[in-house]
């Protein structure tokens, strides 16, 4: 029987940031991730790491992917690869960094924009007696394990983040049949992989194996565009190296993503243990392609003050559904939070409140 994910569990399965802890104290993510093909999926799901709560975060990956990477986030550490046939990381790079961190006690993230090499790549990360402390697949590391290119059983603390179609190669069906029982879907997924499953989609399934099965009801169409499972995958990486215990951190991050109003989680909750603000109302990341880990309402005062109160050095703000950020309110944002030293991004605002911030980035 499967249980109902509400923002009264997620707060109770969120730990808080102490206030003598350090960067040592949450943990470290490698994100192997990216390609000459796929350069954002890097970007995307190393940012997630970043704002999950992970002391540090790795991306390994080509040389151009991580300069574009690090002109975004240059808090990521970078672990450049030589570029294979295909543009991806060449797996010779992956074995390598495998034996770097084996005292690391890392948390693994592989799959977002690996490519065609994929298969090489993970297996020659994971193998026989991974170090990692826990590992996360999403995207072409899932293609990979379905077409049988990973031998060995996968690690303890593995998570699984398909959407419909990649669930459907790891199970040996068609789309058709996953969508037409998805808790079944879900269930097999983690009893033949040994593993946490996350089913994404509508109504977003997580089940480990045993037979728990947790359901997020919460959600909008604005996730169905590319990017959002990268940030998702990211995120998780992100919490599993700060310490969330499994499969809690799985379905708080799920569920914070998927809430189209997540105020209440935003204000009493996530602020005392991200660095940063949790992912909000998932539209404006499908509306621009960009990375908005912010819940942000211009109109409420309290939310803005908490904002410039916080400790991120970027703060990153969307409007309304229309992308229409007010200009008197837009105003007192960029006021707020100018006197506290904050660098102030502008999204999809309307063009006098992106004049407005002339001495900032604005998209």
């Amino acid at each position: 029987m499967q249980q109902e994910i509400t923002r009264e569990l997620v707060q109770s399965w969120l730990p808080r940031r102490q206030a003598d802890s350090n960067k040592g104290s949450y943990g470290s993510v490698l994100a192997a991730a990216g390609s000459l093909a796929y350069r954002g999926a890097a970007a995307l799901c190393a940012e997630g790491a970043l704002r999950g709560g992970a002391g540090l975060v790795y991306l390994a990956s080509v040389e151009p992917v991580v300069q574009m990477v690090l002109a975004r986030t240059p808090e990521c550490c970078a672990c450049g690869c030589r570029t294979a046939a295909g543009g991806g990381i060449h797996p010779q790079d992956a074995a390598a960094l495998r034996s770097w961190f084996a005292e690391k006690h890392a948390v693994l993230l592989a799959g977002p924009g690996l490519g065609e090499r994929a298969g090489e790549v993970c297996r020659a990360l994971l193998g026989k007696n991974p170090p990692w402390a826990g590992v996360v697949l999403d995207a072409d590391a899932l293609n990979a394990l379905a077409a049988g290119r990973l031998r060995d059983p996968l690690p303890e603390n593995t998570i699984l983040t398909p959407h419909p179609g990649e669930a459907a190669r790891l199970l040996g069906c068609t789309v058709a049949d996953v969508q037409a029982d998805r808790e079944q879907a879900v269930l097999r997924l983690a009893e033949t992989y040994h593993c946490v499953a996350v089913l994404k989609g509508s109504g977003t399934l997580i089940a480990a194996p045993g037979g728990e099965l947790l359901h997020n009801a919460a959600g909008n169409a604005g996730l169905a565009r590319g990017g959002s499972g990268d940030i998702l995958a990211g995120l998780t990486a992100g919490l599993l190296a700060a310490g969330l215990n499994l499969p809690d951190n799985v379905c708080g991050i799920v569920a914070d993503c998927g809430y189209t109003s997540p105020r209440e989680i935003t204000r009493k909750c996530l602020p005392e243990y991200l660095p940063g603000f949790p992912l909000g109302p998932t539209y404006a990341i499908g509306r621009l392609g960009a990375i908005l880990f912010g819940h942000f309402d211009p109109e409420d005062a309290d939310c803005t003050d908490a904002a410039a109160h916080s400790k991120v050095p970027i703060l990153f703000v969307h409007g309304d559904a229309d992308g229409f950020v007010p200009y008197e309110m837009g105003r007192r944002n960029y006021e707020v939070c100018r006197a506290k030293g904050k660098r102030f991004l502008t999204v999809h605002g309307a063009e006098h409140a992106v004049s407005y911030y002339h001495d900032n980035t604005a998209y």
